[in-house]
């Protein structure tokens, strides 16, 4: 299928078509990944590639801006020295009727007018002045990421400019995410003292004493059966 130019979906129109499961054979987003880099460390310089126009960016061409910025910053600033994430997700489906193209095609393609449409890819639909992307990192590489971000605005249908600001660290290396399942849950850094107050409350606990004294856990339900009992007599009388 011939792709078409980029102007024919970047204007925002109508309301967003985001129902999949209404909808059958929608097209997979080409975007890899969202995060790259080094994901395990803060960084006190932050980038973002902000857009001035609202539009709608197709997954297509957030997947070439990504490759772009990616590849010069794992070239010119390395792996371990940014943290690049792409802060949007192409969440509408476009719809398209297909046509037949090529010779003879004018005779075949004839069909109705302003027809729904089938599934072809998606999209997002961002608003002026939206972050679309930031890389953080050190002051020491700010005008290589720069540079990077730069090429990769190239790739949107929509001008953009980028922000530099600075983030107060904390100093500590916060641990990777790890998967369970199907989500990704982080692993928070926990203080020791955090850790052994909890200990200490479960011993001092109610389920500790009756843990000890097996006769005085078993003894407790037998009373309280024996008071539930009395106001059944008293109904009879």
């Amino acid at each position: 299928m011939v792709r078409k130019p980029a102007k024919m979906y970047r204007n925002i129109s109508k309301k967003a078509y985001t129902r999949r499961k209404y909808m059958g054979g929608v097209p997979g987003s080409k975007i890899v990944q969202f995060e790259m880099g080094n994901l395990s460390q803060e960084f006190p310089t932050e980038v973002d590639l902000i857009v001035e126009e609202s539009c709608q960016i197709r997954h297509s061409a957030l997947e070439a801006a990504r490759i772009t910025a990616n590849r010069r910053l794992m070239k010119d600033v390395g792996r371990s020295n940014f943290h690049f994430k792409i802060r949007v997700f192409p969440h509408h489906v476009l719809r398209e009727n297909k046509q037949a193209t090529g010779a003879g095609a004018d005779r075949v393609s004839e069909g109705m007018r302003l027809a729904f449409g089938k599934a072809v890819g998606t999209a997002a639909r961002v608003d002026s002045g939206q972050k679309i992307m930031t890389v953080f990192s050190t002051p020491q590489y700010l005008e290589k990421i720069k540079d990077a971000l730069h090429h990769s605005g190239h790739k949107l249908p929509t001008p953009s400019h980028l922000k530099v600001s600075t983030i107060k660290v904390s100093g500590r290396v916060i641990s990777a995410p790890k998967l369970v399942g199907e989500k990704v849950v982080a692993a928070p850094v926990v203080a020791e003292e955090a850790v052994a107050e909890p200990a200490k409350e479960a011993v001092k606990g109610s389920g500790a004493i009756h843990a000890k004294g097996g006769k005085d856990a078993k003894a407790a339900p037998a009373k309280d059966e024996k008071k539930g009992a009395a106001p059944a007599k008293g109904g009879k009388k």
